[in-house]
């Protein structure tokens, strides 16, 4: 085994013929999982899922089932996920250097309330579910049940967060590269 990966060609043959050289890369690391999860790639893919998911559910609750609370909530869901996708497009586009933090900051407020306020909503659906005894069969989706609407509360908590999380890392990031846009100081002319 230590023969694959050496450096000493000799060592290698394959009956008494010589073979080439496996040798793994020494200049690229390996890359984990979470290395690769948290790649900006990666997170515009899931964006695109998120705002997929939404658009499609919504329509399906709308048509099928006239569950007009989760039809909300997953149209809400995918307009947060759509604010996610146009985050990371534009800082992989680099067109966010020039927002404002205060832009940031107010997208990151909208997006704390509204996963906050999502969060109860869906507590309080699941509650009241329970104790109505809501059926996930054919006929208990039909109308406003409210196990599906927790679910979509839920994905609108998930969506809005990550609208917080990403405006303040970006708004860092804008933070930090701020200075170094910034327009140098006018020259000062005297005129007599």
């Amino acid at each position: 085994m230590h023969q694959i990966y050496s450096n000493d060609i000799s060592s290698l043959s394959l009956k008494g013929k010589p073979t080439g050289i496996i040798r793994m890369e020494e200049d690229q690391p390996r890359k984990s999982f979470c290395t690769w999860f948290h790649s900006l790639k990666v997170q515009i893919w899931i964006a695109w899922l998120g705002v997929s998911a939404g658009v499609m559910a919504g329509t399906v609750f709308a048509i099928q089932y006239q569950n007009w609370i989760a039809v909300t909530m997953c149209f809400i869901s995918s307009a947060f996920a759509t604010l996610v996708l146009h985050l990371h497009m534009a800082y992989k586009k680099t067109e966010m250097a020039g927002w404002s933090s205060t832009k940031l900051r107010c997208i990151a407020a909208v997006g704390a309330t509204v996963s906050f306020i999502s969060l109860i909503a869906m507590v309080y659906c699941l509650v009241v579910a329970g104790v109505e005894h809501q059926t996930l069969d054919r006929q208990g989706l039909m109308g406003a049940n409210l196990w599906i609407a927790a679910v979509w509360f839920f994905m609108t908590a998930k969506w809005s967060a990550l609208t917080w999380r990403f405006a303040r890392k970006y708004r860092a990031y804008c933070e930090e590269s701020q200075p170094l846009l910034a327009a140098p100081p006018p020259e000062y002319s005297v005129t007599i």
